[in-house]
């Protein structure tokens, strides 16, 4: 899935002041970087509130708000827009047929990529939520089903983006939870933040925010 066309992605997410905040995926000789230099900003860790604190990405360098983006892409002549990408998106979801398989060809990917990629730490449970940016919770299944082992949650956080898949149902094997809850466990992958890890995470999720009890 790698692709080296230039395109701007998203280099973190920012729940306090910023959102989403973009960057090139690749660098350009310095005279091209030089015509779009005004609409990017050289962040610095003393720009975001709380220094790092509700930053997941990477926030430090040159980075754009994604009003600025379009600008940015009709000036270096980018034709893989974040319009376009977001656009297939839309059109996809628009198909109740399309909207299935790109919701489950996205959640194939995110399995492997975390199964393969992922680091998994021992954490607890609320420790993660109390320092999240954000939680998606897929068609509100841990809401739905936390209380009998069931769910999966996807939680950003400062030092990564977490895969958690509940794990402590009746005939679960307990043996595997590496993630600390208060119904008795769960599996948990981390890996740290990319813009493909993110895209799959949004569409999957459909960018359910968590919204069950709290977590912490």
């Amino acid at each position: 899935m790698t692709n080296n066309e230039l395109k701007l992605e998203t280099k973190c997410y920012d729940a306090n002041e910023y959102g989403y905040l973009y960057g090139l995926n690749k660098k350009i000789p310095d005279e091209e970087f030089e015509k779009v230099k005004p609409f990017f900003k050289d962040f610095r860790r003393m720009d975001f509130v709380e220094g790092n604190v509700q930053v997941t990405g990477r926030p430090e360098g040159y980075r754009c708000f994604e009003k600025d983006v379009s600008k940015v892409e009709e000036i270096l002549g980018i034709t893989n827009t974040l319009e376009k990408r977001q656009n297939k998106v839309k059109e996809a979801f628009a198909d109740p047929v399309k909207k299935a398989n790109l919701i489950d060809q996205s959640y194939e990917w995110l399995k492997i990529l975390f199964d393969k990629g992922g680091t998994r730490p021992e954490q607890d449970l609320s420790r993660l939520a109390v320092h999240s940016t954000k939680i998606y919770d897929p068609k509100d299944s841990f809401k739905r089903g936390c209380e009998k082992g069931e769910g999966e949650l996807f939680i950003y956080t400062p030092h990564g983006m977490w895969y958690i898949i509940n794990n402590c149902g009746e005939f679960s094997d307990k043996s595997l939870n590496n993630v600390q809850t208060p119904q008795g466990g769960a599996v948990g992958y981390r890996l740290m933040y990319d813009d493909l890890i993110d895209r799959l995470i949004r569409i999957y999720s459909e960018e359910n925010i968590y919204s069950g009890k709290q977590l912490y």
